[in-house]
């Protein structure tokens, strides 16, 4: 009986870990980021729609921050900053710094 509870126990979090898996793929796919040489645009959503959308002329300031597990996998949130104190952040972005060199640079 304790063999049992045992296997049926690494099932359960087989299951939940690939349902978190598939989740996090599925927002991946659904995000999309541009940085043109006028404006950085951000839609993310599968059912309902978010779209941020800045002019790089009104950024004032690009901060990102990573936790541990972001440093080691390379992800975290990209914080812009526009005139008069806007504040958009773009949370679990890949690459952070990229996106931040990519901005900067125009």
């Amino acid at each position: 009986v304790h063999r049992n509870s045992i296997l049926q126990g690494a099932l359960f979090a087989f299951a939940m870990a690939l349902v978190l898996l598939i989740v996090t793929w599925l927002r991946c796919r659904a995000t999309e980021i541009v940085v043109t040489d006028k404006r950085v645009l951000y839609k993310s959503g599968i059912v309902t729609r978010h779209t941020i959308e800045m002019n790089l002329s009104k950024v004032e300031s690009i901060d990102v921050e990573q936790g541990i597990f972001g440093r080691m996998l390379d992800f975290g949130t990209v914080l812009i900053r526009g005139t008069g104190q806007t504040l958009e952040p773009l949370r679990q972005v890949v690459a952070p710094l990229a996106l931040r060199n990519a901005i900067t640079v125009g």
